[in-house]
């Protein structure tokens, strides 16, 4: 068995989880996403190929276009976000 991991104190219920090969992707209920593990190839979404030891929120977008996320997916160097398209930040008509 590995480490424990503290998950961030999170206001809504978690409704998936998702593992690659040294990384965990957490779904919460108002669709937000968090990871952490093995950062090489920019698998955990953080800009960075940094590793992260505990759950870091993935951001989507800039503050005022916030995006809900409504699945999540993740394979050996991967991860995949599923954005709700009705709600997703756009133009044109």
């Amino acid at each position: 068995m590995g480490d424990t991991v503290s998950l961030p104190n999170l206001s809504t219920k978690v409704v998936a989880i998702a593992a690659g090969e040294a990384h965990t992707l957490l779904l919460t209920g108002d669709g937000r996403v968090y990871s952490w593990g093995r950062g090489i190839l920019g698998r955990l979404g953080q800009g960075s190929e940094h590793d992260k030891h505990f759950p870091v929120e993935v951001k989507f977008g800039s503050e005022e276009d916030s995006v809900r996320i409504v699945g999540i997916a993740a394979g050996a160097y991967h991860s995949l976000a599923l954005a709700d398209v009705d709600n997703a930040p756009g133009s044109g008509t």
